[in-house]
């Protein structure tokens, strides 16, 4: 039996993108990205990176250090359990500066090279699978290769103007990789009319960690049978622990610090009006210069905090 697939963008869908980014230290997974794909390859979708990478064809990559970004990426990912079965990449562009990449490629988007190539390696059934992306070539390349599409609308893809190419519609619309994962994992029935894009884009998009809505009805999708409920219950128990580790990490001894600091200032500038009152105008005087000190204080432990 042939497999199901997402095939996925890397930029603005898994990592955040620093543009021709280089650095492997700088690789950082998008909110929510591990749960997303922790409960779609638990409903027996192989995930599939591909990823135009031109900066290699411009000079500025080597497939080398192109291979240790992705180490990285698969690296943060195990960290939460979660797994990559496939990156492929094209490195070719016809404006580049380095003569053997310098050309045109059916691997680039929107051809659906890379696609094609995955299915016949990995024997994927392209009708049954899905393409996940940000920008119109990521959508063009999916339905090039008879995926259903999902476009991911971020603000920092839609540009300065936020002028988006609308030639190219998508199955589906949604905020993150989080919501594309609920509407795979719910599925279109076999010959239903997917949501038109905008219909899709006016719903209400959900942040990391909150609960899945309920589907409107049960839908059946195509490939290998599975529990609707038994995912659905898996992927909120993976937003909760999500939930829990981000609370976890936003807790700080220095807000803590800071705010018993900003109750102390609060007190002594009582005692200072009071003082005042009383005529000690030099007692007044030590307590307004500590409640400054105090508030000094306060507000330098809360800037330390937000710039970690």
């Amino acid at each position: 039996m042939s497999n199901q697939a997402v095939f996925l963008d890397r930029d603005h869908t898994l990592i955040e993108d620093p543009g021709y980014l280089s650095d492997p230290s700088a690789v950082k997974l998008l909110p929510g990205v591990e749960v997303a794909l922790k409960s779609l390859a638990s409903a027996g979708y192989k995930l599939v990176v591909v990823t135009n990478q031109s900066a290699i064809a411009r000079g500025l990559l080597t497939e080398e250090a192109l291979a240790r970004i992705h180490e990285e990426l698969r690296r943060q990912l195990a960290e939460h359990g979660a797994h990559l079965d496939a990156i492929h990449y094209c490195p070719f562009h016809p404006e580049g500066t380095v003569e053997a990449y310098a050309k045109e490629s059916d691997l680039r988007k929107p051809q659906p090279g890379m696609l094609l190539k995955a299915a016949e390696e990995m024997d994927i059934d392209l009708s049954a699978s899905w393409m996940v992306g940000d920008s119109p070539r990521d959508i063009e390349a999916g339905q090039r290769a008879g995926c259903r599409t999902i476009r991911i609308r971020t603000r920092a893809a839609a540009g300065p103007e936020g002028a988006e190419d609308e030639d190219v519609q998508a199955d589906f619309a949604v905020r993150n990789l989080v919501d594309a994962a609920k509407v795979i994992l719910r599925g279109p029935r076999a010959g239903e009319r997917p949501p038109r894009e905008e219909e899709a884009a006016a719903a209400p998009a959900e942040p990391p960690g909150s609960e899945a809505a309920p589907a409107p009805a049960e839908t059946k999708t195509q490939g290998p049978p599975r529990e609707d409920s038994e995912v659905r219950r898996q992927i909120l128990q993976e937003l909760r622990q999500f939930v829990r580790a981000r609370q976890a990490e936003e807790f700080s001894y220095l807000r803590l610090l800071a705010g018993v600091v900003q109750m102390v200032a609060l007190c002594v500038l009582l005692i200072t009006l009071v003082v005042m009152f009383a005529g000690k105008y030099n007692l007044a005087h030590l307590c307004a210069t500590l409640t400054v000190a105090l508030q000094v204080m306060a507000l330098t432990l809360f800037t330390i905090q937000r710039s970690r």
